[in-house]
């Protein structure tokens, strides 16, 4: 995987990587980097809990993941404590949606266990 960013002005880069392109800044208009950190955990779980339910086919309707971050007060400001909240819709069993879960987060997803050893990582689920 190879990538680049751009200064363009101010606290605003384009990021590039493999044909896609994102602009990132300090969050004034755009990402900030620990906030696509946050979403990019998100989303590399959600792939995770998706392709295990379907594997042990599970009824999935439709998956919300709410994320909120902690982070440090003094520099370097990074995350202490993550907490993945994640709502189904479906006809779901329980056991299913909490083993996806855990083994998205121990063993699949490869944000979370970059992170794991530096930030606290809870998660929270609800079959709706």
């Amino acid at each position: 995987m190879k990538g680049k960013i751009t200064y363009i002005k101010d606290l605003c880069f384009l990021g590039e990587i493999e044909n896609h392109s994102i602009i990132l800044d300090d969050g004034k208009n755009s990402l900030s980097p620990m906030q696509a950190l946050l979403l990019s955990l998100a989303t590399c779980t959600a792939m995770d809990v998706v392709v295990i339910l379907k594997k042990k086919r599970q009824n999935l309707e439709k998956l919300e993941i709410e994320i909120e971050g902690k982070r440090k007060d003094e520099y370097p400001k990074i995350f202490e404590e993550i907490k993945i909240n994640y709502i189904f819709k479906g006809d779901l069993e329980e056991k299913a949606c909490k083993d996806a879960i855990e083994l998205s987060i121990q063993k699949y997803c490869s944000i979370a266990n970059m992170l794991k050893d530096k930030v606290k990582i809870e998660y929270a689920f609800k079959i709706t």
